[in-house]
């Protein structure tokens, strides 16, 4: 309960110095990625440990890509920026509810999200698909969540194909990222507030790209097993 509270406390005290620094013009990409790493270290403080694997797959990267990652928990949300954005600019495709969370709607609106509804796949889709070209015209990848809700484990029947789908109408490359981040459990009541579990290491692995010419009918299903995967295998070495 203590930990949960301090972490919730100095995360509320970060997103306020963002907030601060947002509404005097003084927020920028620069910030957004400082501020995410110290989300980062918070958790560090918290007594788990972040282990992050692929940071050299980054670093190769030529954008646009696409982004595609399991959704555990809101940790993901808040530390991506000090991951990805150290080496690229992106942006999220996310559920409309988030734009209403006091402050923290803020450092969302700033990157540019492409927002959705979430309960009418079709209209989603053509939402994504008018946002997603001058995301790409300009250079800014796209972070894909393909599972309707935040889950432990992941439901292949929940598992959208809609970055899958971006990179085949774009000819963009995919890159897949396998996240474990119950270190931040779902809420009973709000499911983006929920206890901390500091004995689970936050775990991050980003794939090598999987290029537009590698695309087929067979690739949702084989990051879905990537996933699946990746994440016994981490299961089993506690």
């Amino acid at each position: 309960m203590i930990i949960t509270l301090y972490f919730y406390f100095n995360l509320i005290l970060i997103i306020l110095s963002a907030y601060i620094e947002y509404l005097f013009g003084k927020y920028s990409w620069a910030r957004y990625v400082y501020y995410s790493e110290q989300i980062l270290k918070l958790v560090e403080k918290c007594g788990a440990k972040v282990r992050i694997e692929g940071k050299e797959v980054l670093e190769k990267i030529v954008p646009p890509v696409v982004f595609v990652s399991n959704h555990m928990s809101s940790l993901e949300t808040l530390i991506f920026g000090g991951i990805i954005g150290k080496f690229l600019k992106f942006t999220f495709v996310i559920k409309k509810s988030l734009l209403y969370y006091p402050f923290f709607n803020r450092m969302i609106k700033f990157l540019n999200p492409i927002v959705v509804s979430r309960k009418h796949a079709k209209k989603d889709f053509a939402v994504v698909l008018s946002q997603a070209k001058f995301l790409f015209d300009n250079k800014i990848s796209l972070v894909v969540f393909p599972q309707a809700t935040r889950s432990i484990e992941i439901n292949e029947n929940k598992f959208s194909s809609l970055a899958v789908k971006l990179v085949e109408k774009f000819g963009l490359s995919i890159v897949p990222i396998c996240v474990k981040t119950d270190f931040l459990s779902i809420g009973k009541i709000i499911k983006d507030i929920g206890k901390v579990v500091p004995q689970n290491d936050v775990r991050i692995k980003i794939f090598p790209e999987i290029t537009h010419r590698e695309i087929n009918k067979q690739t949702n299903k084989k990051i879905i097993e990537l996933f699946k995967t990746t994440l016994t295998k981490w299961s089993r070495s506690y």
